[in-house]
């Protein structure tokens, strides 16, 4: 099969490689659709080490080609997406519900070659189908869909709430998507003019550049000088952690959505006379995959809008600087 593989950083080749073949449990999938995500670009630079060579790519969907010994319920021939971050279904927090969590999660992309291929194979607990009307390229939306999903559930966000989101990438825009879909009014910041167009065309009701004016100051002026019930902070920088807290009301919640692995300034008796809550959030949970689909089938959140760039399987070397340089939010590679 021809795939996209990655030996060092930023360096992608196209080129022929071994077809994968299932194993008992596993579903081999002919890709159809594959989008470039935040993750894949970390390791793309090399700001994540992953073992060389490796095949990117894990929001994904395509049409099922075989099924290993001991599948039931699904079939050659039917279009899927999946989940791809494996979780054992074991160990304490697997038992706990909360398999995004898991100690022994294994992970597309990560430890295991991904989906910028022709084919990929998944464990069939992980596979779920596409319903008639739900295209590919949005199937491949589900993923990062559900990490912006997960973060507001986790945020408790609820209708009527003042909510910030501080990043507009294609989390920060699901997010704000999503947060505006639950009936809140949501204010964005970024610095890129383009993507805060995008944000309010998503139902952000101000959107504020961070190089022209204030941000944590034009958020506070919103909400009558208390600061957001909710902020969410998706661009993974040290800095906006910091606005983040900062532009948080009294008794408000700061979800921490971004992968920064840099340390940020906390001042602890800032957050403990405010009774500011700190949440993580971390992948989704298994049913809101579900939630996600359906969601797509309903009509109700245009995902595609994020899709700036189409390519194919040989231009996926383009899509990704085009990520990196910002040029879009998501782009899309077809197959």
């Amino acid at each position: 099969m021809k795939a996209a593989v990655l030996y060092a950083p930023r360096e992608i080749r196209f080129e022929e490689v071994p077809d994968p073949t299932p194993g008992p449990g596993e579903v081999l999938i002919r890709v159809r659709a594959c989008g470039v995500c935040g993750s894949d670009l970390h390791i793309y630079t090399g700001d994540r080490e992953v073992g060389y060579p490796r095949i990117l790519g894990h929001e994904f969907a395509g049409e099922v080609v075989a099924v290993g010994e001991g599948v039931s319920g699904i079939a050659p021939g039917e279009r899927v997406t999946a989940e791809p971050n494996f979780s054992c279904g074991h160990c304490y927090y697997c038992r706990a519900g909360l398999p995004n969590l898991c100690l022994k999660r294994v992970g597309l992309a990560i430890h295991l070659d991904g989906s910028f291929a022709e084919l990929v194979k998944v464990p069939a607990a992980f596979v779920w189908k596409l319903p008639e009307g739900v295209s590919y390229r949005q199937g491949a939306m589900v993923e990062p869909l559900m990490v912006a999903w997960h973060a507001v559930r986790r945020g408790g966000v609820s209708i009527g709430d003042r909510v910030a989101v501080l990043g507009c990438g294609a989390i920060g825009l699901l997010v704000t998507m999503v947060a505006a879909a639950a009936g809140a009014r949501v204010y964005t910041v970024d610095i890129v003019p383009h993507k805060l167009t995008l944000a309010r065309q998503l139902g952000a009701f101000a959107a504020f550049n961070g190089r022209e004016v204030d941000a944590v100051e034009e958020i506070r002026r919103a909400t009558d000088g208390l600061g957001a019930d909710v902020v969410f902070e998706t661009a993974g920088v040290a800095t906006t952690v910091e606005q983040a807290l900062e532009a948080v009301r009294q008794a408000g919640r700061v979800v921490l959505v971004g992968l920064s692995t840099q340390p940020a300034r906390l001042v602890p008796m800032s957050v403990a006379r405010r009774e500011v809550q700190i949440i993580g959030s971390f992948t989704y949970y298994a049913d809101e995959f579900a939630i996600g689909i359906r969601l797509i089938a309903s009509g109700r959140l245009d995902v595609e809008s994020l899709i700036g760039f189409t390519t194919d399987l040989a231009g996926t070397a383009e899509a990704f600087r085009r990520v990196e340089a910002g040029e879009v939010v998501k782009a899309m590679v077809e197959m």
